[in-house]
């Protein structure tokens, strides 16, 4: 029997990975300056199986995007706004404990950009203090954007 959460690789994404860069860091922006995150939620978040049949957690910067993906086997979720600073305390150590990947702006075609918690925490954490040093005012203004000193890279086990 065919495994239905796993997929096929993306081909568009595996050859043009500076196309998956930009995407990468678009992404980066845009949940840091919306202080938020979207994924598919039905007594568990969704998750989906990499081409080698890693577990990664689905993620979008927009709800549209993720509401693409409500059909077939994820016909029961719901698509659920995650607060950006329960997301980089509670989930992504979460998944770094479990192995698990983020599956970024996954679309119907089976299109993603993959990486690990512990990247994703290293390059949102650079995008931080860049931006404090350069607009430490957004900080002061919207507290639901986290300071950089406080996202833990490493955690306890």
């Amino acid at each position: 029997m065919r495994n239905p959460y796993q997929r096929k690789a993306a081909p568009s994404i595996q050859k043009n990975p500076i196309q998956a860069i930009d995407q990468y860091k678009v992404f980066i922006e845009t949940i840091v300056s919306q202080t938020k995150v979207f994924a598919l939620y039905d007594e568990g978040w969704a998750l989906c199986a990499t081409p080698t049949g890693q577990q990664s957690l689905a993620v979008w910067q927009s709800r549209s995007l993720a509401q693409l993906m409500v059909k077939d086997n994820w016909s029961r979720y719901s698509v659920q706004e995650v607060e950006l600073i329960p997301f980089l305390e509670k989930m992504i150590p979460f998944i770094q404990l479990n192995n698990t990947l983020l599956s970024i702006n996954l679309t119907p075609e089976g299109q993603n950009v993959l990486v690990s918690g512990h990247k994703f925490l290293i390059d949102i954490k650079n995008y931080l203090y860049q931006l404090h040093t350069t607009q430490p005012e957004l900080f002061r203004q919207n507290l639901n954007l986290p300071l950089p000193r406080k996202i833990r890279i490493h955690h306890k086990v």
